[in-house]
């Protein structure tokens, strides 16, 4: 007995090691450990995810001639069931089952919940029966378990079937039971069937939950039934239930998921003003939709409003709000934004340097995007390949700029080429191999600097490393050889584009309307 307080409280502190020697100790003295010993160091190696270590001293259990239970059973069960190994959850299932351990509620459980999310709802209602033979009581867990099932598979027929089933056993369902099958109905698009829900709901004395109503009008939205969701929410609001917040987030997620931005970004702002504040995630959408359908006032205002309530948006809602300031051209508050998030913290990737980079590069404003690549390898953040296209291009159209009118057209070129190659050769170092775009990029750049063979010797390297070309990268060469007059190799270079299928584009075209390839363009498109 003091042996076993002791183990019990060495795991209990998660002093695995010496509860093991202590274990080994007891074996040495030829006393070997019972079953709650080994139960004990099971029970913490599973609680925390060591599964190899539970397994290990069940086996080496066994091996003792010590007779397992149900405790030992559903821990390890539990374990294989929360690092997703749902094979091996039935594999022990059926070995105990087989050895002829009785098993208890618990274990079956597990196997018919495991069964149910992988869709084996045959096995699952066996499994049920198979207790009702074996003199154990199916409760509300096991048939909700069932239910959950039929739901995920949207077999809405056989859930309910289970419920009425359920309800025929005396067996009350909770408010989680009511839940799962409000969701299934609206994921199925069963609208009359959720009001119904609700209103058996209440015959049986249980009030729906936050939860409940948010779950039947994101599941009303999701079925475009957006008239029933609006009339639900109006008639919550007015009974003015618990965690408002939850049924304030479910109708913004519902707008948006049916594409009626402004009235999701409406609501939000009624509620803020409210002093309430919808959830984070509800929050990131908001922001995302709102800079798809270009409103970055409103995706601005977003982000605004989740600060002043202490609320601070992710990297992904910076990222998105920086992107379409940088589209529109406004890079002051992209780089406002971009200064927030790194006096708040957060952990600036190479995606958002990126991002602003290509804006201060679009915005002709190259310097300040090659001080950004300089900031961003000192603080130990490694470019990728994406962003050094970004510094390629910027270098590239910097030199197109009227600006550089005055400059010798030799002097650009020979610019150009050395600032490409400095970047080529970072790449090297980095180990970073350029993709299509990239090399793209380059050919591009060498046709504008009149390095034609250099170019062709891209392209032909792009191939031979297994890189497909596109229609951006045979236009760039098309398109340097008929600027050099060199007009049947670009010929033969349409040709071959046409050949592999690839079609050229309307840049394609236009570089056609301008040299004797004319005829060319028109043979393609009849």
């Amino acid at each position: 007995m003091a042996y076993n307080m002791v183990m019990d409280g060495l795991c209990k502190e998660m002093r695995l090691d010496e509860a093991e020697k202590l274990l080994e100790n007891k074996a040495r003295q030829g006393s070997n450990p019972d079953v709650y010993g080994y139960s004990y160091l099971i029970q913490s190696y599973c609680k925390m995810g060591n599964l190899i270590k539970a397994v290990d001293h069940y086996e080496a259990m066994v091996s003792h001639g010590i007779e397992t239970n149900c405790h030992i059973v559903s821990y390890l069960l539990q374990c294989f069931r929360k690092l997703g190994m749902t094979s091996e959850v039935i594999a022990y299932f059926l070995k105990f089952k087989d050895s002829g351990l009785h098993l208890d509620k618990v274990i079956y459980n597990i196997a018919m919940d495991t069964y149910c999310k992988n869709g084996n709802m045959n096995e699952a209602v066996k499994l049920l029966n198979e207790m009702k033979c074996g003199g154990l009581t199916p409760d509300k867990i096991h048939y909700t378990c069932l239910i959950n099932g039929y739901c995920l598979k949207g077999e809405m027929q056989n859930a309910q079937q289970v419920f009425e089933e359920m309800l025929k056993a005396n067996i009350e369902p909770d408010i989680v039971t009511y839940n799962i099958l409000a969701s299934g109905f609206c994921k199925s698009g069963l609208v009359m069937e959720v009001f119904d829900l609700l209103d058996r709901m209440a015959d049986h004395g249980l009030e729906p939950n936050s939860l409940t109503y948010g779950i039947a009008i994101v599941g009303f939205c999701r079925g475009g039934n957006l008239s029933e969701a609006e009339v639900l929410f109006n008639v919550v609001e007015e009974k003015g239930i618990d965690h408002i917040e939850v049924m304030y987030s479910s109708m913004v997620c519902g707008y948006l998921l049916s594409g009626w931005t402004d009235h999701a970004y409406m609501l939000f702002v009624r509620v803020a003003r409210q002093g309430n504040l919808v959830d984070h995630f509800s929050c990131s959408k908001l922001i995302n939709d709102l800079c798809r359908v270009g409103n970055v006032q409103g995706a601005s205002n977003v982000c605004k409003i989740m600060l002043e309530h202490n609320v601070v948006p992710d990297v992904i809602s910076y990222s998105k709000l920086i992107s379409i300031y940088c589209q529109n051209g406004d890079m002051d508050k992209a780089h406002l934004w971009f200064h927030d998030m790194v006096q708040r913290g957060l952990s600036i990737d190479v995606i958002v340097y990126t991002i602003l980079m290509n804006g201060y590069c679009k915005a002709g404003r190259l310097q300040e995007a090659c001080q950004l690549f300089v900031q961003m390898t000192n603080l130990g953040i490694k470019p990728d390949v994406i962003a050094y296209t970004v510094l390629l291009d910027g270098h590239l159209k910097e030199t197109l700029q009227q600006g550089w009118e005055g400059i010798a057209k030799e002097r650009r070129s020979f610019l150009l080429r050395a600032n490409h190659n400095k970047l080529l050769s970072s790449m090297k170092d980095m180990q970073i191999e350029p993709d299509v775009p990239c090399y793209t990029v380059l050919i591009d750049g060498k046709c504008k600097a009149e390095y034609l063979v250099e170019a062709r010797e891209l392209f032909d390297e792009m191939l031979q490393k297994g890189l497909t070309p596109d229609a951006y990268a045979y236009t760039a060469l098309i398109n340097g050889y008929c600027s050099q007059g060199e007009i049947s190799k670009a010929e033969d270079l349409l040709q071959e584009m046409i050949d592999k299928g690839i079609e050229p584009d309307e840049l394609t075209f236009s570089v056609l309307n301008q040299s004797s390839l004319r005829s060319r363009k028109i043979q393609f498109c009849a």
